[in-house]
């Protein structure tokens, strides 16, 4: 295992779910965010893509906070998500001041569905989204705290 000069605080659910977290079986990674958080999903991909993870993002280009997205576009968007959530072995929420939206409310059900690990950026406001959690861990120490350990 690396060395590390801090590790992370970490909130796990001991609630309905048992957390059962082994980081070095986390070798992908898909961010799951509103658009209004783009800028720090960008940043926590950047950071773990420099650890050497795999990385699946939202289609930043599709920013809903900038450009209107159709229906069918939607769906288009929603299938494609879902696969890399599918391919991935966690998902990480960046959900600021607890917000997920709906979008991304559906993704955290279908990523706890398949078994995959999901962790959020902050507590949730909604607490049906904390039974699916498996741990808290802050947008700034996420990408150091999946290298060293939960």
């Amino acid at each position: 295992m690396l060395s590390c000069e801090h590790r992370a605080r970490v909130l796990i659910n001991q609630g309905v779910r048992e957390s059962m977290i082994d980081p070095g079986a986390i070798k992908s990674v898909t961010i799951c965010s509103s658009s209004k958080f783009y800028a720090t999903a960008k940043r926590v991909a950047g950071a773990l893509d420099e650890k050497g993870l795999a990385v699946f993002t939202p289609r930043f280009e599709y920013d809903e906070e900038v450009v209107t997205v159709s229906p069918d576009e939607k769906m288009k968007l929603t299938h494609e998500f879902l696969e890399k959530i599918s391919r991935s072995d966690a998902i990480y929420v960046i959900d600021e001041g607890g917000y997920t939206g709906q979008s991304v409310c559906i993704e955290i059900g279908y990523a706890s569905a398949l078994g995959k690990t999901v962790i959020l950026s902050e507590p949730p406001a909604e607490g049906a989204v904390m039974a699916l959690t498996d741990a808290v861990v802050s947008a700034e120490e996420f990408p150091s705290a999946l290298v060293c350990g939960l």
